[in-house]
């Protein structure tokens, strides 16, 4: 069990204010929770091996290929208006 000093401690840590009255209760279910953990702690895990998911994950990435670019002419072609192989567009910051 918990003593008060060490579940204010962890109160702190946690940016909490217990009232007086809070504190008993607070480490009672603090405790419990480490009781859990203690239970957890006890079995056997060799021959579960590790995993970083519960479901079977594949890689949803695709392969990074080169593909065909844009022709820069042909991108300009329909500009309004361009300069130097770039777009021109009207200033708006004064």
């Amino acid at each position: 069990m918990l003593t008060a000093e060490e579940t204010l401690k962890v109160a702190k840590l946690a940016s909490l204010r217990l009232e007086d009255g809070e504190v008993a209760v607070m480490a009672g279910k603090l405790s419990g929770v480490l009781d859990h953990i203690n239970q957890l702690a006890k079995l056997d895990t060799s021959n579960v091996p590790p995993t970083s998911h519960i479901l079977d994950m594949g890689d949803v990435f695709r392969n990074d290929e080169t593909t065909r670019q844009f022709d820069s002419n042909l991108s300009l072609a329909n500009a309004p208006s361009h300069t130097s192989g770039y777009f021109c567009v009207p200033r708006i910051i004064e």
